[in-house]
């Protein structure tokens, strides 16, 4: 039995060894397969990717031209392969410039001119958008203070690539281009050299393009075109400041899209420039301070800037309104030589303009000159008008001890304040056309000035005191006799009378007698 059971063990592990072994064959019979597929598969796409490959490159680059040779040389032994047309390049040139043009080769066999004309044509403007130059007008340029004369800059003429000559001759480089590739290219002339192909190279041609201004018509086109008028006080440190600030201005030439900046224009308005005290508003008090009243100036500019059709970036308003100009149209300047309140614009024209000062006999006249901005009879001015009134504060007292008591001396009188709101106005021959809010300006109060003495005594207290007083003095001169006057004076009285007689005596004291 022992035998029997060992030989039935033998045979399953042989079983098992067998069904073991099939299954590893399986395995790999599987595998086998599953490899040739795989390699099938990626030759498959290998091949399909070395057809993109090979369209990708254009017809001129050195993979298309190693790829089309490659092929020539797969072809059978002494078949002749048709070679087609390369890509060809126009040069267009200038006096400094060139453009290159790729001519694709596809053109060969393009049969729709139109087409190629239309690309040329593209082709064309694309080099007019660099080549060409506008023309550069004449307009002011600076101003000679020795002469009193602004001095205008050349004319330039600009230039225009002609793109319907260019386009033509394009095409007909392109015409000629496919003509000899028609006849066939590598054709030997007699001598056995190539034939040459058609010229490659296009000379760009070009209209002058006139200016709209020259220099002499800059010179009669330029005018005045706003200004204004103010009168100044007789004080004659404030009118050398005036001045000052006045000739810092005249002769300026703001370039388009230049800004103006008055204290930039004039500087820090000192004692070593020649400005002198005069009465100027700081914080609200009245002081003298170097360059006191060159706000007249900026006021001045103001109306000018508004009436030439420009509109300013900065200006400000008083503390208290000043009476040289109508309320809410002031324009208030301040500088420390490192910033404060200021009068700004910008030239927001396409040409250049100049500010003209002038100050003489009291009048002060700034004016700008450029071209017209505006059209044939239209204006623009302001308008204001006041909002509403400010009460003025309590009087101020000051003390004044030669006023008697219960008298009062006004040294100012109390001026209430206001807020006043100013409009644009723009009219054609007096009729007014726009009108457009343009700022409000907001003027402080001013409290009365009053001198009083307040150490005074009433009268009625004054009178009393003296009637007091000279009772006190009669009384203790009074003498035996009941005169009252002093013994003094009653010897002097009776040495001086005459021995015919006694006349009365004067007892109001000694007389002067006839």
């Amino acid at each position: 039995m022992k035998r029997g059971r060992g030989r039935r063990n033998r045979n399953k592990r042989i079983r098992h060894m067998w069904r073991k072994t099939w299954l590893l064959s399986a395995l790999a019979a599987a595998a086998v397969i599953y490899g040739i597929v795989e390699l099938r598969t990626g030759k498959e796409k290998t091949a399909e990717n070395a057809q993109v490959s090979v369209k990708m490159p254009s017809s001129g680059s050195v993979a298309a031209r190693s790829l089309a040779d490659d092929r020539n040389s797969s072809a059978g032994d002494g078949m002749e392969q048709e070679q087609g047309p390369q890509e060809w390049s126009i040069q267009v040139v200038d006096v400094n410039d060139t453009e290159m043009i790729e001519i694709p080769a596809r053109w060969y066999q393009e049969k729709d001119d139109a087409l190629i004309r239309e690309s040329l044509e593209k082709e064309a403007s694309r080099i007019a958008a660099k080549w060409n130059r506008d023309p550069v007008d004449s307009q002011m340029e600076a101003f000679d203070k020795d002469t009193g004369t602004y001095l205008y800059s050349d004319e330039v003429y600009g230039r225009a690539l002609d793109e319907g000559r260019l386009a033509e001759e394009l095409f007909q480089a392109v015409r000629a281009w496919k003509q000899e590739n028609a006849q066939g290219r590598g054709q030997e002339e007699g001598n056995g050299q190539e034939k040459a192909r058609p010229d490659a190279t296009v000379q760009a041609s070009f209209l002058s393009v006139a200016p709209v201004r020259t220099k002499a018509q800059a010179k009669e086109q330029y005018k005045v075109i706003g200004t204004f008028s103010t009168t100044t006080t007789s004080n004659k440190n404030r009118n050398q400041n005036i001045r000052l600030a006045a000739d810092a201005i005249d002769g300026l030439v703001l370039k388009p899209g230049e800004e103006f900046s008055f204290n930039m224009a004039t500087g820090n308005r000192t004692s070593d420039k020649g400005y002198q005290p005069a009465g100027a508003y700081r914080n609200g008090v009245l002081i003298e301070e170097p360059g006191g009243g060159v706000c007249q100036v900026s006021t001045t500019l103001y109306h000018a800037i508004i009436q030439s059709g420009f509109k300013t970036t900065e200006r400000n308003f008083h503390s208290f309104a000043p009476s040289y100009i109508e309320k809410g149209q002031d324009a208030m300047v301040s500088f420390d030589g490192y910033a404060g309140p200021d009068l700004r614009f910008v030239n927001t024209g396409s040409t250049s303009i100049g500010l003209r000062a002038a100050f003489a006999d009291n009048k002060l006249k700034l004016s700008i000159v450029g071209l017209p901005v505006l059209e044939d009879g239209k204006t623009i001015s302001m308008r204001s008008e006041k909002v509403k009134d400010l009460e003025p504060p309590e009087p101020l007292y000051e003390e004044n001890p030669e006023l008697a008591y219960g008298e009062e001396r006004i040294i100012e009188q109390a001026q209430p304040g206001s807020v006043w709101k100013t409009y644009r106005q723009i009219k054609k021959n007096g009729e007014l056309l726009e009108e457009t809010a343009l700022h409000t300006s907001t003027y402080k109060a001013k409290a009365a000035k009053i001198q009083r003495n307040s150490a005074a005594v009433p009268p009625e207290e004054t009178s009393g005191q003296e009637n007091a007083d000279q009772g006190a003095v009669a009384q203790g001169n009074e003498t035996q006799d009941g005169t009252g006057l002093p013994a003094e004076s009653q010897e002097i009285v009776i040495q001086s009378m005459p021995a015919q007689g006694v006349p009365d005596l004067n007892l109001a004291g000694p007389g002067s007698g006839e």
